[in-house]
């Protein structure tokens, strides 16, 4: 809370940094996403089951990507300001860390495994259910990271594949 604090000076492991705002996102800051909009990003990822699904858990999975990028952008129009500008600074962050990947291994899709389960809370009812959801929910983030210009900033899309 000190603005006089240089933080670079501070002899702290990066990975102690990155834990305690692991940390301070998921105990101390409100759900970034309320429930509907929850809902909603779940169905973009293609992860939340359907009404008519079968006991196998079978999801139906919006592949093309443009389309999926659009209901993304649509979605987090949606969140209350507070919510986008919190979202927008971390992911601005995570544009950095992974612009120096050569240097610190946490490309946008290391980044999208390490951070889904803080930044997407969802509960799952078994071990069988995270791991069909979670490459869709990495997915998600690592779209945010590579996206960031288009989602966050208005800027024009460009869709790798």
């Amino acid at each position: 809370s000190d603005p006089n604090v240089e933080i670079h000076e501070l002899d702290i492991p990066v990975n102690a940094v990155a834990t305690a705002l692991k940390d301070f996102v998921s105990k101390r800051l409100p759900s970034l996403f309320e429930e509907d909009v929850m809902l909603e990003l779940e169905d973009i990822a293609g992860t939340r089951l359907k009404p008519m699904a079968t006991q196998t858990g079978n999801m139906e999975v919006k592949t093309d990507r443009s389309c999926r990028l659009l209901a993304l952008r649509s979605m987090l129009d949606k969140l209350p300001s507070i919510n986008f500008q919190v979202l927008k600074f971390i992911f601005q962050h995570f544009v950095k860390v992974a612009e120096n990947s050569k240097l610190n291994s946490m490309d946008s899709k290391n980044l999208a495994i390490c951070w889904w389960p803080t930044l997407l809370p969802i509960e799952f009812s078994d071990m069988g259910r995270f791991e069909q959801m979670r490459p869709y929910l990495e997915d998600i983030v690592q779209t945010m990271i590579d996206q960031y210009p288009f989602l966050f900033c208005g800027k024009e899309a460009f869709v790798m594949v």
